[in-house]
């Protein structure tokens, strides 16, 4: 990863700012590297430009979230882009576009965070009152990109492998990114035990009183870790961080489904834990690609996979191809991150699996609540742990659709094979080419080939 890639321009400290509100900062279209960091303007200015950063279009302004249901059996490529067609065939050349600027793009965000890691300790600056809140951030920001990272390039669903991710902790020296270190991938022990002090650094930095579902606060950074615990299987740990949210949060499951999304949804709602904001003057291309060029479009076996009564087969649009999720035609709907659904589903599963042995009907409650809100009666406890999988894979697919969580899921589950038809190594995405050619070290993902 020497040059990580060379393609890794100015990020951190020249960071293109544009009018992403999720800070009141006034906006500035670039920072003087030796200027920057200074006070506590400065540092601000750099944590907008991480959030910045994220709403990419590679990132989660569209790709990396429909993309991941893309690969799986959620949507379709209508299109002509070769990197789509590609990805919703499931044979990824080392090549695809969009791997390689994801790569690229989640790399720069780990940077902004390492900026502001190491910088922010040291700001002399009496007015610097947020100094914990702005280093909890860039830890939790740094964490959500590694886990992202880690998703699609490493193999997160053995935390024996050695193939997790390059961690890149520190600034780059000088900021002259031919300085890019070449690092070996850690392996997903290592990758997982680095997102894991992260997270647990923020929010110890932060404390539960840092209340803001437009950022990585307190509440979001503890939904996050139970995410990142179900993934590296600590169930334990995952219903704990799971309950608190749901028990101690100010956030509240929405009534009615179809006020969670929508053409006039663009704003945060009761259960929105952390949205990244985009509006009609920092849009993101969800709708553009969604519904103006009617390219990513809903697969017939997501329709079919809801039961009559499920209020939530009404979020599609049109002949029922296209989701409603991303309707707004000014492309100001947020990216839901994370949402209180969410960790009702994360919940029931750990519940059934945090001890030895598999306790099937220990699930059965909060599915139940995700079905009664979206109208459906509810599932008898679980006699099998096959039924309860089947169920909650179910659940998860009607309810998280869309908000790329799909492919995960059957990954988790080790269910690629049987409901993909694709070969095993094809649970992660291949290392992009670039960075295998500007790397001595960089190894790619078994039976993915060398450039």
């Amino acid at each position: 990863m020497k040059k990580l890639s060379i393609i890794l321009l100015l990020t951190a400290l020249i960071v293109a700012i544009t009018s992403c509100d999720v800070l009141d900062t006034e906006p500035q279209t670039s920072l003087d590297p030796e200027a920057a960091l200074v006070d506590a303007a400065s540092a601000q200015a750099v944590l907008l430009g991480a959030y910045s950063r994220m709403q990419v279009d590679s990132y989660y302004g569209i790709e990396y979230t429909l993309n991941n249901d893309l690969v799986a059996d959620n949507a379709q490529m209508l299109g002509f882009f070769d990197s789509q067609l590609e990805i919703d065939s499931g044979n990824i050349p080392i090549s695809n576009l969009w791997i390689g600027n994801a790569w690229v793009n989640i790399y720069r965000v780990v940077n902004i965070a390492n900026q502001l890691i190491d910088a922010v300790p040291d700001i002399e600056d009496e007015a610097f009152t947020t100094r914990d809140q702005v280093l909890g951030e860039a830890h939790a920001i740094r964490a959500l990109a590694y886990f992202d990272l880690l998703r699609v390039f490493g193999e997160h669903y053995d935390t024996a492998s050695n193939f997790g991710m390059p961690l890149l902790l520190e600034p780059i020296e000088n900021n002259d990114f031919n300085l890019i270190p070449d690092l070996n991938r850690s392996s997903v022990a290592d990758t997982y035990a680095q997102i894991m002090d992260d997270l647990d650094a923020a929010l110890q930095l932060m404390g539960d009183g840092y209340v803001d579902n437009e950022r990585l606060s307190y509440w979001s950074t503890l939904a996050l870790r139970a995410r990142v615990n179900l993934y590296r299987q600590d169930y334990a740990a995952a219903f704990d961080d799971a309950d608190r949210v749901i028990e101690e949060s100010p956030y509240t499951l929405v009534e009615d489904v179809n006020d969670l999304f929508g053409a006039d949804i663009t704003s945060t709602t009761s259960e929105s834990i952390f949205d990244l904001v985009f509006n009609d003057q920092d849009q993101s291309s969800y709708y553009t690609f969604v519904f103006q060029r009617n390219e990513y479009r809903t697969d017939s076996s997501l329709l079919d996979a809801f039961e009559d009564g499920d209020e939530r087969g009404s979020l599609f649009i049109g002949d029922n191809d296209r989701s409603a999720k991303w309707a707004n035609s000014d492309n100001a709907n947020n990216a839901r991150i994370l949402r209180l659904g969410e960790m009702y589903l994360i919940r029931s599963e750990a519940a059934v699996y945090r001890e030895a042995t598999p306790v099937p009907a220990l699930g059965t409650d909060d599915l139940n609540v995700i079905r009664n809100r979206a109208g459906l009666g509810d599932l008898d406890p679980f006699a099998t742990e096959e039924e309860y999988i089947d169920a909650l894979l179910q659940e998860r697919r009607v309810e998280l659709n869309f908000e790329g969580h799909r492919f995960f899921d059957l990954v988790r589950f080790d269910r690629v094979g049987d409901v993909l038809g694709r070969d095993d190594f094809r649970k992660v995405f291949p290392i992009p080419r670039d960075e295998l050619l500007a790397s001595d070290n960089l190894q790619q993902n078994p039976n993915y080939p060398e450039p």
